[in-house]
């Protein structure tokens, strides 16, 4: 074959090969990938150079840059079609403050049944080594699936998630979020107890900063969303806001940022996605990781939440529609 050498601009260059008399058709790959057929010249001999003009490659689409905030927040999302199995979708947003004001498309994702059947395994949580892809991205509200997948910004590594979380286990739950090369670990640590109500659950941490044990409610109220705060120690004001949405409630939580539903009283598949909880995490002024982690860590945390408390952690419960929304379910259903 013809040896090429780049040059500039969209010209290329071409070493006439041995045994190619002029009037050979040749066929040769260009710089930029393409194939290119050439004729060999009159008058050239093997080793001599001539040059051609050939397509110029199509420009590289560069990562645009996130939206960046104080807060960022994620609206956790349930997607139930008609005779599937449910799955899970993620959208990310850069906002001015917890309750959401200037909200700004920034991130998506989603945890699909199919990826759950996928990871499964013999004596395995089906979210261990699970990765989740985090784009820059939004979420389609009318059913629930990543708009662009263009730019992946991050990626959601799960990495100790134990097959059987029994309550006396407190294995930590880890992973990382991986940008750029760089991975920033994610660990939820033991939980002290069996009971997930009136008793604080573990402490999580994203990369250098802890987020304190959050105490889930004693009494659950139909008529309210539940709220759960996840403080950083020493900065009032900094941490993750949760609230789980409930049925029929309206308020006194962060409403989805896009029209989402809410789980209604009865439950149907079909229709647009659901909206099972909200997060906003006020970021710490020591904040050292950028906003795709914290993105990932309100995945994180809704798929091993209440992590050690109930025996099954993360989403061990028959995993359909990945741990965090069947969780959801269940607890709107005490």
């Amino acid at each position: 074959m013809a040896q090429v050498m780049a040059a500039p601009s969209a010209m290329m260059t071409v070493q006439v090969p041995e045994g190619a008399p002029p009037g050979t058709m040749v066929q040769l790959t260009a710089p930029n990938g393409q194939p290119v057929q050439v004729q060999i010249p009159p008058g050239l001999g093997p080793g001599q150079q001539f040059t051609i003009a050939v397509p110029a490659a199509a420009p590289q689409m560069m990562m645009p840059a996130a939206p960046a905030g104080p807060v960022v927040l994620v609206d956790h999302l349930l997607v139930a079609n008609c005779g599937k199995f449910p799955g899970q979708a993620f959208a990310g947003y850069a906002a001015d403050d917890v309750m959401g004001a200037g909200a700004r498309p920034a991130f998506a994702s989603e945890v699909t049944f199919g990826m759950i059947m996928d990871n499964m395994g013999c004596c395995k949580n089906p979210y261990q080594g699970l990765e989740v892809p985090v784009y820059l991205s939004t979420i389609d509200a009318g059913n629930g699936k990543i708009t662009d997948r263009n730019f992946e910004a991050a990626r959601l590594h799960f990495d100790v998630v134990p097959a059987c979380q029994c309550p006396c286990d407190n294995t930590p739950i880890s992973g990382r979020v991986v940008k750029a090369g760089v991975a920033y670990p994610l660990v939820s640590h033991g939980g002290p107890s069996a009971c997930p109500q009136c008793i604080a659950d573990a402490d999580m941490t994203v990369n250098s900063t802890t987020l304190k044990g959050t105490l889930y409610p004693c009494c659950v109220q139909p008529c309210c969303d539940t709220p759960f705060v996840r403080p950083v120690e020493g900065e009032p004001g900094a941490g993750m806001y949760r609230w789980i949405l409930q049925p029929c409630a309206s308020g006194p939580g962060r409403d989805p940022v896009q029209p989402f539903r809410r789980m209604p009283c009865c439950f149907c598949p079909g229709g647009k996605p659901i909206g099972l909880q909200t997060y906003s995490m006020q970021l710490p002024a020591k904040n050292d990781v950028p906003p795709e982690v914290w993105f990932a860590a309100a995945i994180f945390e809704s798929v091993v939440y209440p992590y050690h408390q109930q025996g099954d952690g993360g989403g061990g419960d028959g995993g359909g529609g990945g741990g965090g929304g069947s969780v959801r379910v269940e607890e709107m259903e005490r």
